[in-house]
């Protein structure tokens, strides 16, 4: 082993360590996967402070990252994202960060250009997009390029590699490939779509073995955009739920066949659903296109499942942003010409409140504090219910095109924009006036 190599060894034996002193509160959480442990974003509040002062919270570290969209998945103190250096790299990287220090621990190159028959769109937006999965001692990344790996969590090595758009035929988009694995049993499971003029029917959704790579079951067949993947229980039966291009679809888990759909009514308006769906724990599900919000109900009936369309409604498209439901009211954010900060009744699809606030805002947070994101990079701490929306503190964090998730562990906040990472205190201490280390350490990308 050489010296770089113990170097990082040590690093990483002493980042529960530092994480403690560093980043308090952390031990324990994580944030694991795309929308954290339960993957609707919902997190635990109780001790994040009130208000922050007016330069924001205190910036534990901060450092220069790269370009991309990928989420901060957070395990045992370290951070695993995907970035490229620059737009026009034509290499994308996996990498672990200490989530004390803000230091590289490892990163692995995997070529990724992006394709030259992209249009302009798609060179600004290039990926990658998709958020690391960990389980264990391993972790998987999903490039722009639908280039599947299988890593080993303490260094980076390389386990297992499938490419899903060469051997599968998985779409890509202008942007690239979106959605973001999640773990079933042994398995993780990927909706990949389907390529046009692919004739091979019923491999759009893949399950692959955790340890191995290979495929476990192949299943359905549909083209999709960039939505992400849910597991359910209803009436006593696992469930993925999933938004493909033509309709919301139920599947069982352990094969990908098929337990209900919900065939869009109109394509057109359906068109360009980013949001992961959200599952209220009871029997009702919401999803969202560009142009149009809309809520279905689970029955049983005749012992088969039928989802029914309670709403859809032009007035509360989500377009990018993830929503959060607090109790039966959802509360999103769109962006774009007419972008506002809204409440909806997911029982009506009646639009209870709306700010023009916060345009394509991510969320995460529960019932008693929201940690909010927005699209041009303004960091907000806030509460809401049927009565409104109320702004503690917001500050300017990041910039423009801030379209990443953040994550929370514990009090501590890592946000990520298309050039820094960071990691900021929420806690009382964290947003005292009086703090002194309101700009943050400065960590080397290297």
């Amino acid at each position: 082993m050489n010296t770089s190599q113990l170097k990082n060894q040590a690093v990483l034996l002493l980042s529960p360590m530092l994480l403690a002193m560093v980043c308090p509160n952390t031990k324990g959480a994580a944030w694991p996967q795309w929308g954290g442990p339960s993957r609707n974003f919902s997190a635990d509040t109780s001790a994040l402070a009130d208000k922050w002062p007016e330069q924001g919270p205190r910036r534990i570290w901060e450092r220069e990252l790269g370009t991309g969209y990928s989420g901060i998945a957070v395990d045992k103190g370290v951070l695993y994202t995907m970035y490229r250096k620059d737009k026009q790299d034509k290499d994308e990287y996996s990498v672990a960060i200490d989530a004390a220090t803000g230091k590289t621990l490892w990163r692995h190159k995997e070529r990724a250009a992006v394709p030259e028959e992209v249009d302009d769109y798609g060179k600004r937006f290039t990926g990658p997009n998709a958020t690391p999965l960990v389980i264990g001692d391993r972790v998987y990344t999903v490039g722009r390029n639908a280039i599947l790996l299988c890593l080993q969590a303490s260094d980076g090595k390389k386990l297992w590699k499938q490419d899903l758009k060469k051997d599968l035929g998985a779409q890509t988009h202008i942007c690239g490939f979106s959605s973001s694995p999640i773990a079933y049993g042994k398995t993780i499971i990927l909706p990949i779509g389907r390529l046009e003029d692919d004739k091979e029917k019923g491999r759009s959704l893949v399950a692959f073995d955790q340890e191995t790579g290979e495929i476990v079951w192949k299943n359905q067949s549909f083209q999709s955009w960039h939505s992400s993947p849910i597991l359910i229980t209803y009436g006593g039966q696992e469930q993925l739920i999933h938004c493909t291009n033509s309709a919301l679809i139920g599947v069982r888990p352990a094969d990908g066949s098929l337990l209900w759909d919900y065939p869009y009514p109109d394509l057109e308006q359906f068109e360009g659903i980013w949001i992961t769906p959200v599952w209220d724990g009871k029997d009702t599900i919401l999803f969202s296109s560009r142009r149009v919000g809309c809520t279905v109900r689970l029955t049983k009936q005749d012992s088969k499942i039928v989802a029914e369309e309670i709403w859809s409604s032009r007035k509360t498209p989500l377009g990018m942003g993830t929503p959060i439901l607090l109790g039966d009211v959802l509360v999103g954010a769109k962006r774009g010409q007419n972008a506002a900060f809204f409440a909806v009744d997911i029982q009506n699809g009646k639009r209870i409140w709306f700010e023009r606030l916060f345009p394509g805002a991510t969320i995460l947070g529960d019932s008693e504090k929201l940690i909010i994101l927005d699209s041009n990079g303004v960091l907000a701490l806030a509460t809401a219910n049927r009565d409104g929306l109320t702004v503690a503190s917001q500050c300017q964090l990041t910039e423009q095109y801030s379209f990443t998730a953040p994550s929370l562990v514990g009090t501590t906040l890592f946000v990520r924009d298309e050039k820094r990472i960071m990691a900021l205190d929420l806690s009382v201490e964290g947003s005292r006036d009086d703090d002194k280390s309101h700009e943050g350490r400065q960590a080397s990308a290297d």
